[in-house]
């Protein structure tokens, strides 16, 4: 097949899905008893048992790179290159879900064309782009030409990383998170001046979407991307707040005033309320805010 080899495909084929989340995409995994896992993002996806099944779609598979073609998005040769490492024949060496990764930056691309064209498409304002491109907390990587989502510790080094495909024909544009992020550093834009308010969400792009829909406002506050969220059980009794927000709110402790910005769905409303409750009782100003109509901010400032 053009673009890869037969050696590349038998190898990527040999890769199941729970071995390539636990290597590369650990924070998308929830257990949800011994021998069964979900993601955080589709929580109707279950893995068990060396398969996988969304029951929500009707769909399932064995591979991760069933996995990546029909919940991703990728186009088959594209999930066979990162399978085994790119253009060249590498080998999949998959880690232990605890094992530390060590976090790296993609390399960055000589120019952002191709992902200011991306959000452009996704309506977000050419000011908010322009800033976020030339503070470094968004830019375009020099190998799938992804946008990447930075986010950065207190002493302004990097720490974590979301990816978000650029190709327009992709019927589900790939998703996730550069190895080794520490989702305590979250993507986010932190306003120059002092600021109390805090606006929350689940992805990136939304945290750029409501900024965007703030206008001439947006400078005014701070925000702040959780990565996803998970809804808990109303007797669960060990569950937290999202790690980004805690380690936000530490840094910022000028933030008096939260609103929450999360998704028009089951995980977004229980984790909505779940948040709100515990913020309220740390003596924090709570709105809970969904879009007004979409599932997400996004899909909101595109109606």
């Amino acid at each position: 097949m053009p673009g890869v080899t037969k050696e590349q495909i038998a190898k990527a084929k040999q890769m199941d899905l729970l071995t390539y989340l636990k290597a590369f995409e650990a924070g998308e995994l929830v257990q949800v008893n011994r021998d069964t896992y979900s993601t955080r993002t589709h929580d109707s996806l279950k893995i068990s048992n060396g398969k996988w099944y969304w029951f929500s779609r009707g769909i399932g598979g064995t591979t991760a790179l069933n996995y990546l073609i029909e919940v991703q998005g990728y186009s088959f040769v594209e999930v066979v290159k990162r399978l085994c490492g790119g253009e060249t024949k590498v080998a999949i060496q998959p880690k232990t879900i605890d094992e530390p990764e060590e976090f790296c930056l993609p390399r960055a691309n000589e120019n952002c064309e191709r992902i200011i064209q991306y959000l452009k498409r996704r309506r977000i304002s050419n000011e908010i782009l322009k800033h976020c491109i030339q503070n470094k907390l968004i830019y375009e990587s020099c190998d799938y030409h992804n946008a990447v989502f930075a986010g950065y510790d207190a002493k302004e080094i990097p720490r974590y990383a979301a990816l978000r495909g650029t190709w327009a024909g992709a019927k589900r544009p790939f998703k996730g998170e550069v190895k080794g992020s520490d989702k305590r550093y979250s993507f986010s834009i932190t306003p120059k001046e002092s600021r109390d308010k805090l606006f929350v969400t689940e992805s990136a792009i939304d945290a750029l979407s409501v900024a965007t829909l703030r206008k001439d406002r947006w400078k005014d506050s701070h925000y702040l991307s959780i990565g996803g969220v998970y809804a808990p059980k109303r007797k669960e009794t060990t569950a937290k707040l999202p790690a980004a927000l805690v380690e936000y709110l530490k840094d910022h402790q000028e933030i008096k005033k939260i609103v929450l910005c999360l998704d028009n769905d089951d995980a977004g409303r229980g984790a909505s309320r779940f948040i709100e409750e515990e913020l309220k009782e740390k003596g924090y100003s709570v709105w809970d805010k969904p879009p007004k109509r979409g599932k997400d901010y996004n899909e909101y400032l595109l109606i």
